[in-house]
């Protein structure tokens, strides 16, 4: 099978799958559950007219869970930006504006996005008992929502084609935009670059990093009216909770670096 695989990443394969189909088979240890997930996050992005591969079913190979789509054709944002086939306030303007159009979609059956966030808090190692009771303390203040989270929403889950199309719905959830606009953030300011990105994309993406999250936060207040302050106060605990999720260990000592600044700015506020 491996002769008709057109793609890996941290949490799955994707392979050619019939005619006009991929299959997306997530890597050992992955549950049903988080293929099943992903389906239903997708399922609903579809169902509301959101520029998503459909979802056309769940299925197992050789014991590992798999969801086949609807094959897209395109180049993600990322790589067009590194190929100098767009322009950097182009395209935060287009995230922002594709973000928003999710965020504009009420939807139920999802889990909780602030539920994740508290649990995931929880069982970080990284935090001593007092940070977390701070962080649970901060998130206990901020709204659940009940809008459609992306939840790993940032240039390399976008494809540009005759369309644009938002793909890598694992961590679709119910929330609060601001939440999941944070996310965002915090992978565009401290997301490590995968070991199997070109040069030339590395390259890109440590020159110009600063130049696309500043363009897109500006753009996405634009386009929805939200203040960078309800942005950041969702930061801490959304990087919390990223403390959990496969990550290199230099990611994960600027983010609890950012935790500890930000807890520190708040105690004294």
């Amino acid at each position: 099978m491996d002769e008709l695989r057109i793609g890996i990443g941290r949490t799955a394969e994707v392979y050619e799958y019939g005619e006009q189909r991929v299959l997306k088979l997530y890597h050992p240890g992955l549950s049903e559950e988080q293929a099943e997930m992903e389906y239903r996050a997708c399922q609903a992005a579809c169902r509301a007219g959101l520029p998503v591969p459909e979802p056309l079913e769940l299925v197992r190979h050789d014991g590992r869970p798999g969801i086949v789509f609807e094959k897209l054709a395109g180049v993600t944002m990322l790589a067009a930006l590194a190929l100098g086939e767009s322009s950097v306030a182009r395209e935060a303007e287009r995230m922002a504006q594709l973000q928003s159009r999710v965020h504009r979609v009420s939807v139920q059956g999802l889990p909780s996005l602030k539920s994740s966030l508290i649990e995931r808090i929880a069982h970080t190692s990284l935090l001593t008992d007092e940070e977390k009771k701070r962080l649970a303390s901060l998130l206990s203040d901020l709204p659940d929502g009940d809008r459609l989270c992306h939840g790993d929403f940032h240039p390399d889950n976008i494809l540009l084609g005759d369309q644009e199309w938002i793909i890598d719905w694992m961590t679709g959830t119910t929330g609060h935009p601001s939440a999941d606009v944070a996310r965002t953030a915090l992978l565009l300011q401290y997301g490590s670059i995968p070991n199997e990105a070109p040069a030339e994309v590395v390259a890109w993406l440590v020159d110009m990093r600063v130049e696309l999250l500043s363009g897109y936060l500006r753009a996405y207040s634009k386009e929805t009216g939200t203040t960078r302050e309800q942005i950041e106060r969702w930061m801490p605990p959304v990087a919390a909770a990223r403390l959990c999720d496969w990550i290199p260990e230099a990611e994960k000592e600027a983010l609890a670096a950012f935790i500890r600044r930000s807890i520190a700015g708040n105690e004294c506020e």
